[in-house]
């Protein structure tokens, strides 16, 4: 027996705030990953912080990327136990990704197609939900069709247990490992005014 991590996340990008209104969950991005230190985690989402057209296949960290300039993101961690065969078939599947990484780009059509229930976009396009769900579905773990799954829905496995629930900077911490939170580029935040107020809840105070 083997366990594998699902971790959902609400940073404080202008993409997650907007899904966020229109989901209204708590946490609107899901990544996976096969040791409990998740210092590697699989997904889909922008290749650079700031950039959001360059995007795909992602490899992340909660002390890096877009965690570092959101320490106080909230996540949570599932811990899901798997047979050695199951365990076997979602890594191959995953590596299948990481070595072809560049061929494969963000689902936004597949947001659309699941707002209206209709799952859309090409085999090489991906959201991070949809990922997630598709690297599960090749055992039995899950069923529902990976286009119209949310990172919510993961919840409802069966046989999950909860790891932790708490910001990014506390998981860090608790996790011991070394952690700089990053400050916002004035350009990100002249471009984005309005936005960019609405994403300060997840930040800390100017202080800390």
């Amino acid at each position: 027996m083997k366990n594998i991590y699902i971790i959902l996340t609400q940073t404080g990008t202008i993409v997650s705030s907007l899904i966020q209104r229109y989901t209204g969950d708590p946490y609107n991005h899901a990544s996976i990953a096969f040791d409990r230190s998740l210092k590697v985690m699989y997904s889909f989402g922008r290749k650079h912080r700031y950039n959001l057209f360059n995007n795909g296949f992602v490899e992340e960290n909660l002390n890096q990327g877009l965690f570092a300039v959101f320490p106080k993101a909230k996540c949570l961690v599932l811990e899901l136990g798997v047979d050695d065969d199951q365990f076997d078939a979602m890594q191959k599947w995953v590596n299948v990704f990481v070595q072809r990484r560049d061929m494969y780009r963000y689902n936004t059509a597949g947001l659309l197609g699941y707002m209206l229930g209709v799952p859309l976009g090409r085999k090489d396009r991906y959201f991070c939900s949809q990922f997630v769900a598709s690297v599960l579905g090749t055992t039995q773990v899950w069923a529902r069709p990976p286009g119209l799954t949310k990172p919510m829905d993961f919840t409802s496995i069966m046989h999950k247990t909860v790891v932790y629930e708490g910001t990014v900077w506390e998981y860090n911490i608790q996790q011991g490992l070394r952690f700089e939170p990053q400050s916002v580029p004035t350009m990100y935040k002249r471009l984005f005014p309005l936005l960019y107020c609405l994403t300060q809840r997840h930040r800390f105070p100017h202080r800390l």
